[in-house]
This record gives structure tokens, C-alpha cells and sequence, in this order.
């Protein structure tokens, strides 16, 4: 998930970011418009493959640098531009595979309902069809779950190493469990908040970015611009990708508890924290990560919200090419 959903926030009810910026973003990569992130400049060169997959839908793989195949994998509301930032550093050493997932950028209006299991299958699909060797992979929040996923489904004879960031195993919590969401987010909360977006989508989710322009109340004529505008951008994202994809995607993940994953991955994995994260920022998750992997490396960015690799892409992937020069040989 991501950027930083708040599943708990009073009415409106379904804070889908922390500022306007980032509610901006999600949205245009949900609903295929994608306007924010094509308008970044692209510092290192790539190549576009095109991939068929087995269920006939044809995909676009973007190729950066050679070396070590590094296979990236964006969160929710992302897209493969999310690593743009971090891209020319680590292309100089690594070849990396960048795509969007299913119901997000180039594939937002996509057929198949985009759940964990289709998400972790298409990364499947990716390694074998451009028959990348031992690739390192990388998830982002709800693609650090779609990484986990594909080892309960594919295991990691085929990787080899794994980068998980800002993201528990299970996002929702109990009596048993609280490292997932704010540390507090249950079951039942989630399953409301989800209500509320079967019952009113468009309203709940443009009310949230009309939220996060409190600051700029008393810009009043700009503001009601802003509000006409997220609503229309919602009401396309209802129809280009359909609103039952989006709660496909969020149901998948309220269902996923990959713990057990976690307890068994038989490759070098490096977590990547951020310490001011809205989602598990001030949570003891680095030290589950510790406690709990086989082989860990676990780096907290204290000062980086819930995209360390976007907030700091000079140190990420400093960090990341020397996890895989050093514990992915």
C-alpha cells in the first residue's frame, strides 16, 4: 500500500494518502492516467520488452543498465516509474526490470481481477519469460507482500535474494499481532472501511484529498477547483479500472499473513524501514524482521516516511547494490 493509507481516520473515512501530492499520484496511476510520474525526468535510458503472458495479456517490461538482473515491484497506487529516482545509480551495475502491476498504470483498465496471488504470478511469469538468472527482488510495500506471495506460491529456488520495504507480513491486527497497520488497524476496521467504499467510492475517496487541503482552506476558489478535479479523477479510476478491482486488490490485502513466509525464507533478505513511516513508523518491526529471518539485514531510515526509496534514492540504492554484491553472490 501505498503511499500512506490510513484505513482508521475519522469521516471521510479512508485517508488514501498524507498530502495532496501523493493522493494526486495514486490516483493518476490507479485510473491509467499516470500524468504525475510521466512527467518526471528519466535520467537513465531504457528499453521497452514487450512480454506476452500466459493469459494472453501483453505487458511492457522497462530494461535499465545490465549486470545482475534486479526485478522491482511497485506498491499500491504506484507504478513502475517509483524506482526513477534510484535508477541510474543502481543501472550501473545491475540490469533492472521494472512493469506495473495489474490494475495500476498501463494496465489500470486490465481484465483480471488483480489480487496478490495474479500479482505474485506475473512476477513468475517475468522471471521465466525473459529467463532472467537469480534476480534480486524487490517489493514496496503492498509489492514487498506481492514478493512475499510469490515465495508461499513459487519458493526461491529460482532468486536470489529478496528486498522488502516498509511492510509487514500481515497488515491487520489482534490480540497476537501488533505489527501490522498503526499497530492498532483489526480486521473489523478494515472490513468498514471497505464498506464504505462499496457504498459511495467516488465521494469517500475525493473527500480524503478535499481533507488533505486544510491548510490551504482559505485559498477557497482554489480549492473547490481541486475538489471538482479529484472527483472526476476518482470517477475515472471507477471506470477505467472499476471499482471492484481497487476493492479486489484491498480485500487481498486485508486477507494476507505471510508470517509464516517469513519464518522460512531461504534467501538474504534486506528490509528497508522508514522511521517517520505513517503506517509503521514508532512499531518494533525491524526487530521481529531480526528476530524472525533466517538470513536479515534490516536499515532504518529515520527520517523517511513510507517510501524510503523514494525519499532517499541516493542512499537506497547504495544500500541495496551493496546487500547484493555482498550477500546475493
Amino acid at each position: 500500500m501505498t503511499p500512506d493509507i490510513d484505513l482508521t481516520a475519522p469521516e471521510p473515512g479512508f485517508a488514501l494518502v498524507s498530502d495532496v501530492a501523493g493522493v494526486a499520484r495514486v490516483l493518476c496511476n490507479l485510473s491509467g492516467i499516470g500524468l504525475i510520474d510521466k512527467l518526471a525526468p528519466q535520467r537513465a535510458a531504457s528499453r521497452r520488452i514487450h512480454l506476452s503472458l500466459a493469459s494472453g495479456e501483453r505487458i511492457i517490461v522497462q530494461v535499465t543498465g545490465s549486470g545482475r538482473p534486479v526485478l522491482m515491484i511497485h506498491g499500491l497506487g504506484g507504478s513502475h516509474h517509483d524506482w526513477d529516482g534510484a535508477l541510474e545509480s543502481l543501472a550501473r551495475q545491475h540490469s533492472i526490470h521494472r512493469f506495473d502491476l495489474p490494475g495500476h498504470g498501463a494496465r489500470a483498465s486490465g481484465k483480471r481481477p488483480p489480487t496478490l496471488q495474479q500479482m505474485a504470478h506475473d512476477v513468475a511469469e517475468v522471471i521465466e519469460g525473459l529467463a532472467l538468472e537469480r534476480p534480486l527482488l524487490v517489493g514496496h510495500s503492498m509489492g514487498a507482500l506481492v514478493v512475499m506471495k510469490y515465495l508461499q506460491d513459487h519458493g526461491a529456488g529460482s532468486i536470489a535474494g529478496v528486498c522488502l520495504i516498509d511492510q509487514s507480513p500481515r497488515i491487520t491486527n489482534n490480540d497476537q499481532w501488533q505489527l501490522g497497520l498503526f499497530g492498532s488497524l483489526t480486521q473489523s476496521q478494515l472490513k468498514d472501511a471497505l464498506g464504505r467504499l462499496r457504498g459511495d467510492f467516488v465521494e469517500t475517496v475525493a473527500s480524503e484529498f478535499i481533507a488533505r487541503l486544510a491548510p490551504l482552506r482559505q485559498a477557497g476558489s482554489r480549492t473547490a477547483l481541486a475538489g471538482r478535479l479529484a472527483r472526476w479523477a476518482v470517477a475515472r479510476l471507477a471506470r477505467s479500472c472499476g471499482v471492484e478491482h481497487v476493492l479486489s486488490m484491498l480485500e487481498s490485502l486485508a486477507e494476507a499473513d505471510f508470517r509464516d513466509v517469513i519464518a522460512r525464507v531461504k534467501v538474504p533478505t534486506m528490509v528497508v524501514l522508514g522511521g517517520a513511516s505513517h503506517h509503521y513508523g514508532g512499531l518494533p518491526l525491524g526487530q521481529y524482521y531480526r528476530d524472525t529471518l533466517p538470513d536479515g539485514t534490516v536499515r532504518m531510515y529515520t527520517k523517511a516516511s513510507h517510501s524510503p526509496h523514494r525519499s532517499e534514492p541516493g542512499r537506497f540504492a547504495a544500500d541495496l547494490a551493496a546487500f547484493a554484491a555482498k550477500r546475493c553472490a
